[in-house]
């Protein structure tokens, strides 16, 4: 017998409890349509519930009218609502997302894309006439995607929402959750869109010193003010004030609006530049101011000195461009400008990107994390980087021989002729990453993700690929000599021209999934 509430004579069926609260009598189910099968999400009200009352009824019968009014991607859709024996029960789009609540790590620039991302929620709702006040933000009520290479944020649980000033002073029952409602709101006192900007503050202020929504009073001084600074000490300055901003006990002293507040975080960097960085991206700056400089410069001179200039001027982007060639084919009046461009260009190239590329590693070591960082052609063999977070990484032509890998995300990575000869990369997750012409010779990719992944001319003699998914894998001219292929899917895998394990030539014979003497 099932525990679940029976849905199915309005046509939904329960799947799993997503959530409860059962002292206000409230319960969220991820559930499937019965005549579409796509998964929804219903919200149960049990008004008849101990500690619940019909009194309430009102208030969901707002937050409906609310959200069918509502029309952005990320706020769940309102689809449908029916009454049951004990209480009444709201049908929403579902959003394949998990909350803010539940344990996860972000790095201070994901916090950054989270806040980016609920701001423009926000910005939506202000704009709205009259105007959309949330009055409940917190982790629970922030599902975030990162499953995909940009992050995507939604808003959910609309209970407390109200617009413009209607009904947000008249009650003498203060609504919200408390730690994250501004005084304002906690004393009854007028909102204003400012009022939903301090509890996004305090959310982000959760992520960023990994505080449980129950224990942010912790954080809150007598004056409730939010004390953080302490927690956070890689953050930059300016990213610190524009918390603190956000958070301030004063509306006065807070950003007015979510328009305003996005403004100035857009070009926050958030954590804190060190010195040589600071200087190594000063000379990016200004190697491009030089280069705009020499090119109005080349532009007043005449044909025969643009078609003497015609190499140098091929080459200027490059680093290797010799002094020989600029002595001898520059003009002596714009001689000097070039030769410091090319100059400051090897600084800013070379130097920029050993630099950052040796944070880089740093961060990887540390964090077994670094997500879309730069670590062309280093040195990672036989480190072991077991689940480690190498999203959309540019890997190109490193060397990863022996490295552990098992479990790793590497989905969208660039790891085009990189040295991967007996890496571990049991599990690994490859979705669309790039292997062309890579060497994978006696790797472990058993049980591994390959799908769309390019692997054309890559070597995986003698490779254990028991299990892998290499759905829409392209397989072109690969050597697959000796390797192990039992119960892998090769039905939609471009493997024209691939070297079979059995040492011939693929011909099209193998249908299905691969098995030992095909």
């Amino acid at each position: 017998m099932s525990i679940y509430p029976d849905f199915s004579s309005h046509g939904y069926q329960i799947k799993r409890c997503l959530g409860q609260n059962r002292l206000g009598g409230r319960f969220t189910y991820l559930v499937t349509n019965i005549e579409t099968q796509q998964p929804v999400v219903i919200k149960q009200f049990q008004f008849a519930q101990s500690g619940a009352s019909w009194g309430e009824y009102d208030a969901y019968e707002s937050e409906i009218k609310m959200l069918e009014q509502l029309k952005s991607p990320s706020i769940p859709r309102y689809l449908d609502s029916f009454e049951t024996p004990t209480g009444f029960c709201l049908v929403q789009e579902y959003k394949k997302a998990p909350s803010l609540a539940q344990p996860r790590h972000f790095t201070p620039l994901e916090i950054k894309q989270i806040a980016i991302a609920v701001l423009e929620i926000l910005v939506y709702l202000q704009r709205q006439r009259p105007t959309v006040i949330h009055r409940d933000i917190k982790p629970e009520n922030i599902l975030v995607d990162r499953s995909q290479r940009q992050i995507k944020a939604y808003l959910i649980d609309f209970g407390f929402a109200r617009r413009g000033s209607q009904d947000l002073a008249a009650s003498s029952v203060v609504k919200g959750t408390l730690g994250f409602m501004p005084p304002e709101q906690l004393f009854n006192r007028q909102l204003t869109k400012a009022s939903d900007l301090y509890s996004l503050g305090v959310t982000l202020i959760c992520l960023l010193t990994k505080t449980k929504s129950i224990e942010i009073g912790n954080l809150i001084a007598q004056d409730y003010r939010i004390k953080f600074k302490h927690l956070v000490p890689k953050l930059s300055c300016q990213f610190i004030d524009w918390l603190s901003k956000m958070t301030a006990p004063s509306l006065k002293e807070r950003y007015p609006n979510a328009v305003a507040a996005l403004k100035a975080l857009k070009p926050i960097e958030v954590v804190e530049v060190e010195p040589t960085q600071k200087f190594l991206i000063y000379v990016q700056n200004f190697h491009t101011n030089l280069s705009n400089y020499t090119q109005k410069t080349l532009e007043s001179i005449d044909a025969v000195d643009k078609y003497r200039l015609s190499k140098v001027l091929a080459n200027l982007k490059k680093i290797g461009v010799s002094s020989y060639t600029i002595v001898n084919h520059t003009p002596p009046s714009i001689k000097k400008p070039i030769l410091i461009s090319v100059a400051v260009l090897f600084l800013a190239k070379i130097g920029t990107n050993f630099y950052l590329q040796s944070l880089n590693l740093s961060q990887l070591l540390d964090t077994k994390e670094c997500r879309e960082c730069n670590l062309q052609r280093v040195n990672l063999g036989q480190i072991r980087l077991v689940r480690a977070n190498l999203e959309g990484a540019n890997l190109k032509k490193a060397d990863l021989k022996d490295t552990v890998l098992s479990g790793a995300n590497l989905r969208a990575a660039n790891l085009e002729g990189t040295k991967l000869e007996n890496a571990k990369l049991r599990n690994a997750n490859l979705v669309w990453s790039n292997l062309k012409n890579a060497d994978l010779k006696s790797a472990n990719l058993e049980g591994v993700r390959l799908d769309n992944a390019n692997l054309k001319n890559a070597n995986l003699q003698g490779a254990n690929l028991n299990g892998a998914s290499l759905d829409g894998t392209n397989l072109k001219n690969a050597n697959l000599k000796g390797a192990y292929l039992e119960q892998v899917n090769l039905k939609y895998t471009e493997l024209e021209g691939a070297i079979m394990p059995n040492g011939l030539k693929y011909k099209g014979e193998t249908k299905g999934r691969y098995r030992s003497g095909n």
